[in-house]
């Protein structure tokens, strides 16, 4: 059941990317079809969905990993609501184009950062590593894979 419960959960995710390319796409040329229905409504479908799977996930996680106990689980659920408020900026708060490219990039980083994070399998556990370097060199990887 946990992996069918992360692979929704990862799917969730696709969708709610590909809802915001297509949103953000149509913000851009201010196009009518913006105010569709399944672009108003699914977004906020698929985030309580993903909340949903996330909070399964933590409630029977084999790691024990839990929000505000681990760090690698409060980094992953703060790269999520930074995602969603860089989406916010783009499609809503934004009135000019620079400031929804701003929000566009800012979304793509936090979702590369998130992921990014989902595989960094020595920091899950924690005091797992005790090494210090190893914050150092996935630090200096993540710098690597935005530049």
């Amino acid at each position: 059941m946990y992996m069918l419960v992360k692979h929704a959960h990862l799917t969730i995710i696709l969708l709610t990317f590909v809802l915001f390319i297509i949103s953000f796409v149509l913000t851009m040329k201010k196009s009518e079809m913006v105010n569709n229905k399944l672009l108003k409504i699914g977004p906020h479908v698929l985030y309580t969905l993903f909340v949903i799977t996330f909070v399964y996930m933590v409630a029977v996680n084999p790691l024990n990993l839990y929000p505000f106990v681990n760090g690698w689980a409060s980094s992953k659920l703060g790269g999520f609501v930074l995602y969603v408020l860089s989406i916010t900026l783009a499609l809503k708060w934004a009135k000019s184009n620079l400031w929804r490219f701003v929000g566009l990039i800012s979304a793509i980083f936090w979702l590369v950062m998130s992921a990014r994070l989902a595989y960094a399998d020595r920091l899950k556990v924690k005091g797992s590593v005790e090494d210090p370097n190893a914050y150092v060199e996935f630090v200096q990887s993540a710098l690597v894979a935005i530049c």
